[in-house]
């Protein structure tokens, strides 16, 4: 049964399913309707998004593969009871998993860019670049200050702006005719990732605080290690108040645009609430528990972002999808 938990834990399936969420809600109900609503005709078909979807993905969960590996040592003192590599699974396997997974995603970029023809062949640069930067994350970068988890954090805001590579030329064609409903809708995909690069950097920074006894023992250089927990509180709770501050302007754009009132009600009580909560209990944590009820906080806030973030939803989802498969 452990071994069980720990391969489920391996691929962080609620982390992954997150990620196809990050993209599949802003292109399938912002960006492609509004394509759709100004006349032109998305590029992506439904297998095509699919593609993207399973690179993304793939690519994410390399990453993970790779992130446990490294942190073996560190993980037998922090989270020991979560230790896969060395444990239930030999560590080199770790390494020709990364390398499969590496392979395939690199086999989707190319099919992806044959299938839709870029003239800039953005497949063949972007899941390359990001899987190398991952790498880089992972094997040096992750026990820096500051500079990994800001590159972590920017990879993640990048997750929902792969889906506008492939519609460029249908957004700047039918801006001529709709300019204001496809600014929207753009930037409600860039408000997505602003989302996920602001709770992913909060949450990185928590992750910090809280694998702090690690860390320190294994001699990762995070703030915390080299400036102490106390002073690496400072920066986590300053992200946490600002995304509480942008939270709470967009709350109040909700309010002057005539939003439903249960849009707004919703965003206060599960976007602006635990980000102030979370907020305090960094600034006032004295252990490892605080640091783990502000992660989960931040959960919270990221998986009810997908949703809220979303002005509406389509009245009616299953003829939104039928609709698209007519199309091709």
């Amino acid at each position: 049964m452990n071994q069980v938990l720990a391969l489920i834990r391996l691929f962080r399936f609620p982390n992954l399913l997150i990620v196809l969420l990050t993209q599949f809600i802003p292109y399938w109900f912002v960006l492609r309707p509004a394509i759709l609503k100004a006349g032109g005709l998305p590029v992506l078909t439904p297998l095509t998004f699919g593609l993207i979807a399973a690179a993304t993905i793939l690519t994410t969960l390399s990453g993970y593969i790779l992130n446990d590996y490294y942190d073996r040592e560190i993980d037998l003192i922090n989270k020991p009871d979560r230790v896969i590599w060395g444990r239930y699974l030999p560590a080199p396997f770790a390494l020709v998993l990364y390398s499969g997974l590496v392979i395939i995603v690199h086999v989707l970029a190319f099919t992806i860019d044959q299938s839709l023809r870029p003239a800039n062949h953005w497949p063949l640069w972007v899941f390359p670049g990001v899987s190398f930067l991952l790498f880089l994350y992972a094997w040096q970068l992750k026990c820096t200050a500051i500079m990994g988890n800001f590159l972590v954090s920017v990879l993640c805001g990048v997750v929902p702006i792969i889906m506008i590579f492939p519609e460029e030329r249908p957004i700047w064609l039918t801006s001529f005719i709709q300019p204001e409903a496809m600014q929207n809708a753009v930037s409600s995909v860039w408000l997505y990732a602003l989302f996920a690069f602001m709770t992913n950097l909060l949450r990185e920074q928590i992750k910090d605080l809280e694998d702090f006894p690690g860390d320190s023992q294994c001699g990762c250089a995070t703030l915390a290690v080299l400036k102490g927990p106390r002073f690496a509180k400072k920066p986590a709770g300053f992200t946490g108040l600002t995304l509480s501050i942008l939270t709470g302007f967009l709350l109040f754009f909700w309010q002057q645009t005539d939003a439903p009132d249960w849009q707004i009600v919703a965003g206060g009580l599960l976007l602006l609430l635990p980000a102030l909560i979370a907020t305090l209990i960094i600034w006032n944590a004295k252990g490892k528990d605080d640091f783990r009820r502000a992660s989960l906080l931040v959960k919270i806030l990221m998986v009810a972002g997908l949703f809220l973030l979303l002005r509406s939803w389509p009245d009616d989802l299953g003829s939104l999808v039928e609709t698209d498969w007519v199309l091709y």
